[in-house]
């Protein structure tokens, strides 16, 4: 291995004399048709070559950085004497209709005809599933943990979680891994700075250990380290939900009125064309 002269890689394999006979090629790789090329990538094309996907610096990077988030939660949970409680991924509670849940059924036929799907009184027969009802697949733990919380104080679940919306856009998240503390004898102050707290922990804790990776996202997202270390650093706004909704107003009428505003330029720049 030798120090590379390309760029964005650090070292690279020389090969020369014996070394260049001793290679020995067990499968051929035709250039032309190997997805990675030089080129750029989008996220989207990624997704469908997920065999290849975890190679990208990319998808390394943040990889890395959710293995810490990961290992820094748990870390802080255990530490403030939290007890680590594993929650049912099926289950027929919607948790207080926190979300649209997927069904998990074993009565779908395998001919795919609707008329062989069980049936009484003209009605699908959950009786006829695995449970004996209608399941579905989790959109939250919380139910669940509160029952431990009364009998053991401060626990936390941290799981996969699925929500059904039918919001196929950058913001919603059909699977998704949440973290839900449960605090005994806590009020509202108490959920504060205990959540106040874990993020500065799983940040820090990235910052610290995460270096190569977040230099490397930095180029990606100009700023990002900085915004990071200003979380760290600086205490959370806090502020009363009358204040949240003034705040909310405001940011609302001046949105409206720039688009108003927006909006009569146009239609002057359209007149005097």
């Amino acid at each position: 291995m030798v120090k590379s002269e390309g760029k964005g890689q650090l070292i690279e394999m020389k090969l020369t004399g014996e070394t260049f006979e001793e290679i020995k090629i067990f499968g051929k790789n035709d250039d032309e048709k190997y997805p990675l090329t030089g080129k750029k990538i989008n996220l989207e094309t990624l997704r469908d070559i997920a065999h290849l996907r975890p190679r990208t610096q990319i998808m390394s990077a943040v990889a890395r950085v959710k293995n810490n988030i990961a290992y820094a939660t748990h870390q802080f949970f255990q530490n403030n004497g939290f007890q680590y409680i594993h929650t049912p991924l099926i289950t027929a509670s919607d948790c207080e209709g926190a979300g649209e849940m997927f069904q998990v059924t074993t009565i779908m036929p395998k001919s795919g005809l609707v008329k062989d799907i069980p049936q009484k009184d003209g009605k699908i027969d959950y009786s006829q599933e695995f449970f004996k009802k209608v399941a579905n697949l989790t959109v939250s733990g919380q139910l669940a943990v509160e029952n431990f919380c009364c009998a053991l104080s401060n626990v936390y679940t941290f799981g996969p979680t699925f929500r059904a919306e039918v919001s196929h856009t950058s913001r919603h998240m059909a699977e998704f891994w949440m973290i839900e503390p449960e605090l005994a004898f806590a009020d509202v102050f108490d959920c504060m700075e205990c959540a106040e707290a874990y993020v500065q922990y799983c940040i820090r804790f990235v910052l610290e250990n995460n270096k190569d990776d977040l230099d490397f996202l930095e180029t990606k997202k100009a700023g990002l380290k900085e915004y990071l270390k200003k979380l760290v650093d600086g205490p959370f706004a806090r502020c009363s939900y009358t204040e949240a909704i003034d705040i909310l107003q405001k940011v609302i009428f001046q949105i409206i009125l720039g688009y108003c505003q927006g909006s009569r330029f146009r239609k002057r720049s359209l007149l005097g064309s």
